[in-house]
């Protein structure tokens, strides 16, 4: 008795501002003003970054690197991301 192939679903990149709250994303991409994009990296948000979204009201709020930052749904609109799936409870 042979087990199915295990298929892996393909992961479709999204912008920051659509995640879900308790995920977990990885940063592909930074398509904003070169001014906001500096900062943001400054900050701590670059190509390659771990991000969690901690919560979704007024603003999106997500931890970078144990850093909590508040980001407009504007400039989180510019954030390309890869979903890595929950942050651990």
């Amino acid at each position: 008795m042979t087990l199915p192939a295990s298929r892996e679903l393909p992961v479709c990149n999204c912008p920051l501002v659509d995640s879900e709250t308790g995920s977990l994303a990885t940063v592909v991409a930074i398509e904003c003003g070169e001014r906001e994009a500096c900062r943001l990296r400054a900050l701590g948000v670059y190509e390659g970054a771990q991000v969690s979204v901690i919560g979704k009201r007024h603003c999106l709020l997500v931890d970078v690197g144990g850093t909590r930052l508040a980001l407009g749904a504007d400039l989180a609109g510019g954030i390309t991301v890869r979903p890595q799936g929950r942050v651990a409870s």
